[in-house]
């Protein structure tokens, strides 16, 4: 094929202007696609940086406590199930690391001792934890920390190994360095540091019952399925033992179900957030290639009629028609695989660009990827299946010509047969319909973002602070930390510029999940496979004042429901609905952790966790009752920039305890944007790409009508020289583009019907059906589409009769 390939390239260098056309188009569908392919192997699909054989990892989520699980669960799952190899809990935390007298926030992870041997990942210095160093609480205080963490902190010296500093003011000697390579198991969050999961109070302050209650369901696993086994298979194992547990053990584990999903399913991890939206992006991505691949078809289509006189030529010389094929078929591929190494060029830069979509980059997110040899590879075989699929039709039809009829064709050439004339229409009219269902998308989309950015959140986000504590690091515990809460809301509400400060446990509407726990209510008869976990939040008087939640009844805690007080909560609207509909719920007592608490208030019902989520039940418990929280955050309301206060709150709090560091300062407008993310990518990318999509479409319309006009050029002249004018002519080149255009929208609009259902999840409050938008969408489409068709038709009133009159 070398002569083949010689003759391609002088054909293609003959038309520059085409040529760079083609390639550019191409570039952009393909490195669009490039860039989404390589962002959803590397957040959904293979997430877990440094780690061999991804595909045999799943984890176990339980339909109550969060999602999560307990560790006597998962060992019996591990045990007896007869499906996976081996499994390891985790849990993250930020933690306070001090190495000889300077401390720093580093992100940190209790784990299984096993993890590191279960995931392939190898020290490459000192070793992993030892079997049994997870089990007895508080017995292993050792340290495996990360390669960045070596070198900044050590300075990459082996002599850290029996190094001894202080993770939350407790002693922890260095046995290992993980591979850089190695960020966690909670991607992208990058991890620096680990400690046995036996080491949960010193690193967490979480009660030692996580490790041996199995109602303590806190803890994110994965598990390596044996080989030869199926998710589904892994499934029903985990069913009939599920079921045997519950018999065996009905007060903790009756009602309680678990899924075995697989990696690019993790509920906790950027696959959940990230994952729908990419996927949606790669089908986009593919619309937009089918435009471009129908645009340079019918371009081909075009082309193979200005040479229809050399395809006779070299037909009458001997050549065969399968020979021509192959000619044409090499012009194509050559193209395809130009644009597909254009579009890798493109889309290494381009994978870079996903922080610049988050409205808070953190420099603890693994978000710069690079284009790996399989994303390569992968991207090279769609340009070359492209290069086939739009160079086929125009090879076929290139070959079918009759001979005898074109070497009596005279120099004025010929529009081409009417299969080839019909196989543009069709090729620009599939256009017109993609870009339609594209911008309809986009335009669905966005109307979704503009109602979600309207909804009530049950909360003023608005004019408010938060920031992050953590004083169990700091040495304090749940007998001495409710004075030193006390006395900080105390000291930051008496500053200037500060109307309300309170603490909380958890802020609706961020990435974190909110804790979960039991409830008990005499005389509610629960309904079968109704989950029995309800999320709750821990917070201190005048939360609800600084957050701008309404208590629709009842009173707010006071600094009187400490732990000397009967236990009382605040419960929402639709937990009072739920136990007692139609009563009055003040008064009224529940069960929920060991503790019967008392309802003293009845809080509005609001948004927790997704704005698309149904009203669900949720409940407050005051800080002072004696729960051991130590992690709470702050949450200070000031009169103007909330960012202003910064310096007070750090200063008043450190007057208290200088030991004390505050982290994560940032407006709560900024927390809640966390809700917005699907839908502002999904937005953003359609509408970019639908914008492409109707310039392409545009394009198409524009190249067949200015052939159609080019290759009509002595009928206007007649016609013109006859009397016709130029009015007349307009119409008559303007009328075809409109039928073509009616067309494509009419299949557009068709298919953006039977399509646009499945972003219902990204249209909060928007029909997927709006009719506003199925007006707009085709008369934008359509005026883009009248414009194009206007040059060619304009220069078809140009023409001069003589001259045309003369060549014929």
């Amino acid at each position: 094929m070398f002569p083949d390939l010689k003759l391609a390239i002088r054909q293609l260098a003959r038309s520059p202007g085409f040529t760079f056309a083609a390639v550019a188009s191409l570039a952009l569908g393909l490195g669009a696609t490039a860039t989404v392919l390589c962002w959803l192997n590397h957040l959904v699909e293979r997430p877990l940086a440094g780690v061999t054989d991804q595909q045999e990892l799943v984890m176990l989520v339980s339909n109550q406590g969060g999602g999560n699980v307990s560790v006597p669960d998962l060992d019996d799952f591990v045990a007896q199930g007869g499906v996976f190899s081996d499994a390891l809990v985790s849990m993250p935390t930020p933690a306070s690391l001090t190495v000889g007298r300077q401390s720093e926030w580093v992100n940190a992870q209790i784990i299984s001792a096993n993890a590191f041997d279960l995931l392939g990942v190898k020290p490459i210095l000192g070793r992993a934890f030892l079997p049994g160093e997870d089990r007895k609480a508080g017995a292993s205080p050792v340290l495996v920390i990360s390669e960045r963490l070596w070198r900044r902190r050590f300075g990459g010296s082996a002599a850290v190994l029996g190094r001894t500093v202080e993770l939350n003011r407790h002693a922890f000697t260095i046995v290992g360095v993980a591979p850089a390579s190695f960020l966690g198991t909670v991607p992208p969050k990058i991890i620096d540091a680990w400690a046995p999961s036996s080491m949960i109070w010193e690193v967490r302050n979480q009660g030692t019952g996580f490790l041996t209650q199995r109602s303590w369901r806190g803890w994110l696993n994965l598990a390596r399925l044996r080989p030869g086994v199926s998710i589904a298979q892994a499934q029903a194992a985990v069913e009939a033992l599920g079921a045997r547990l519950t018999a065996t053990y009905p007060n903790t584990n009756r009602d309680v179900h678990h899924r075995v999903v697989p990696l690019s399913g993790c509920p906790w991890s950027a696959a959940a957030v990230v994952g729908p939206v990419l996927r949606l992006l790669l089908v986009v991505c593919g619309g937009v290639l089918l435009i471009v691949a129908g645009n340079i078809a019918s371009l081909l289509l075009a082309r193979a009629v200005g040479r229809r006189k050399e395809i006779a030529i070299r037909l009458s010389a001997g050549a065969s028609r399968a020979r021509l094929v192959r000619q044409f078929l090499t012009e194509s591929i050559l193209l395809g695989l130009l644009g597909g190494l254009a579009g890798l060029v493109l889309a290494s830069w381009a994978i870079d660009t996903l922080p610049l979509l988050l409205t808070e980059p953190s420099p603890d997110l693994a978000l710069q990827f690079s284009l790996d040899g399989r994303i390569a590879a992968l991207t090279l075989a769609l340009s070359l299946a492209t290069g086939i699929a739009f160079g086929l039709l125009p090879a076929w039809q290139a070959s079918q010509i009759d001979l005898n009829e074109v070497l009596k064709e005279c120099s004025r050439g010929t529009a081409g047969s009417r299969s080839a004339q019909r196989a543009r229409r069709l090729l620009v009219a599939g256009e017109i319909a993609l870009a339609l269902v594209l911008l309809a998308g986009a335009s669905l989309c966005l109307r979704g973002l503009s109602r979600a950015r309207q909804v009530d959140f049950g909360f003023q986000p608005d004019h408010v602070l938060l920031a992050g504590m953590r004083i169990g690091m700091n040495g304090y515990t749940p007998a001495t930390g409710p004075q030193f809460y006390r006395q900080v809301r105390e000291r930051l509400a008496a500053l200037p510029g500060v109307e309300e400060a309170a603490l909380a446990s958890w802020i609706p509407l961020g990435l974190s999940g909110c804790k979960g726990t039991g409830v008990q209510v005499a005389g509610y008869v629960r309904p079968p496979n109704e989950d029995a976990t309800y999320e709750f939040a821990i917070v201190s008087p005048r939360y609800f004042a600084a957050m701008r939640i309404p208590l629709v009844a009842g009173r707010d805690f006071t600094d009187r429901d400490d732990a000397a007080a009967p236990p009382v909560a605040i419960v929402n609207e639709v937990f009072a609905n739920r136990f007692w509909p139609g009563q009055d719920p003040l008064g009224r007592k529940f069960r929920s952790g060991g503790n019967e608490l008392t309802i003293v208030g009845i809080a509005r019902t609001g948004k927790y966790n997704q704005l698309n989520e149904p009203p669900a039940c949720f409940f407050y418990v005051p800080y002072q009752m004696g729960a051991p929280d130590l992690d709470l955050g702050l949450c200070v309301r000031t009169r103007g920039d909330p960012l202003a206060a910064v310096p007070a709150i750090r200063q008043a709090v450190a007057a208290l305890d200088p030991g004390v560091d505050l982290l994560g300062f940032k407006p709560l407008t900024t927390h809640v944007e966390a809700v917005f993310f699907a839908q502002w990518v999904a937005s953003l990318f359609l509408t970019l790409l639908g914008g492409v999509a109707l310039a392409l479409a545009a394009l198409g319309v524009y190249a067949v009508m200015a052939f159609a006009v080019n290759q009509r050029t002595q009928e206007f002249g007649v016609r013109l020289a006859l009397g016709a004018s130029a009015g007349q002519v307009l119409w008559l080149v303007v009328r075809q583009g409109l039928a073509l255009t009616g067309a494509g929208v009419a299949a557009g609009v068709v298919t953006a019907f039977g399509l646009t259902h499945l972003l219902s999840s990204f249209l909060y409050g928007t029909s997927p059906f709006d009719p506003l938008t199925f007006l707009a969408v085709p008369a934008v489409l359509g005026l883009v589409a009248l414009l194009a068709s206007c040059l060619p038709a304009w220069r078809a009133t140009r023409v001069n009769p003589m001259e045309a009159l003369r060549a014929e």
